[in-house]
């Protein structure tokens, strides 16, 4: 284990197709944000196992697994900072850990000890739900900043803590990669169906187009190069965002929106979004999560 905190892109490798995918859009991700990139394997020995294999021979088939990993990515990307860091332990628990100090954390859809039925496995889910960090999963088709491809960028805006940092996240992807912006609120008309007679709908929807274009403009400020494009879709949020991504080179959401309890960690719509979406998705926590109450307090621009 790493005497150093651990900072930068960590990409997490288990010599999995899926976790290649993970290491080049981390490499790209680095590249971008002129990042060191870190290589992380963990490994543990589990008792009560159909075989049994010495600590050592464990510990050397994990080694050569990582130095797998770190080999594709010098050879992919010379031009940056690699590191590789082999642990001991779970490696949802690793990770967690080393998010406390990183940049950024990056993972495939599924490892090599997902079942074939699950869209997620249990190790991505844990960290997406638990990183203090942002966590990035790669999942659909991939582009980097020297191919040809999507050049957009969606967030999803609910007007929560955690989607306000998603929203600071996505202008940051967009001016570090040329891309524009898409902000999207979705306004689910089911929802708004039951409201008592003197409601106002129209008004309602009014004040949500307000509150978006002011929380557009401290962006516009800190990012003026970035092109922007900013609107409320009728929809419930899962399908608005899940359309609006399948051009986007990323889709970014906050944790947990405005409708959460607060005692998940991770809401239905990041949970559903994580699981399906057809790119690369990051899922971004309010700093305060964890203390139980989020406040209202955006991130400083």
């Amino acid at each position: 284990m790493n005497a150093q905190p651990i900072t930068g892109v960590v990409v997490g490798y288990d010599g999995s197709h899926n976790s290649v995918q993970a290491l080049d859009w981390a490499a790209d991700e680095a590249r971008a944000r002129d990042l060191p990139v870190t290589v992380l394997h963990a490994w543990d020995v589990y008792a009560g196992g159909p075989i049994a294999v010495p600590v050592i021979d464990v510990r050397a088939m994990a080694q050569e697994t990582l130095n797998t990993g770190v080999e594709h990515l010098r050879k992919a990307a010379p031009d940056l900072e690699v590191h590789a860091a082999l642990v001991r332990g779970p490696a949802a628990a690793e990770l967690v850990r080393v998010g406390r100090t990183a940049e950024l954390i990056v993972l495939g859809p599924r490892g090599l000890g997902g079942f074939v039925g699950l869209a997620l496995g249990s190790v991505g889910a844990q960290v997406v739900a638990h990183a203090s960090c942002p966590v990035v999963v790669v999942r659909g088709e991939l582009h980097t900043r020297a191919e040809k491809g999507p050049d957009q960028i969606v967030v999803g805006v609910d007007g929560s803590p955690a989607s306000r940092f998603a929203l600071a996240m996505a202008f940051a992807e967009a001016d570090a990669r040329g891309c524009a912006v898409k902000a999207v609120i979705a306004w689910d008309r089911i929802s708004v169906t039951d409201l008592p007679p003197l409601v106002d709908e129209a008004g309602m929807r009014a004040a949500a187009e307000r509150r978006l274009n002011n929380l557009m403009i401290p962006m516009r400020e800190a990012h003026p190069g970035v092109e922007v494009t900013a609107g409320i879709v009728a929809g419930a949020p899962r399908e608005v965002l899940m359309d609006a991504a399948r051009t986007a080179r990323l889709l970014v959401v906050g944790s947990r929106g405005l409708g959460g309890l607060r005692s998940l960690l991770l809401g239905s719509v990041s949970h559903a979004l994580v699981h399906h979406a057809p790119c690369p998705v990051a899922v971004v926590h309010a700093p305060d999560e964890r203390s139980g109450d989020a406040g209202d307090q955006g991130p400083e621009v």
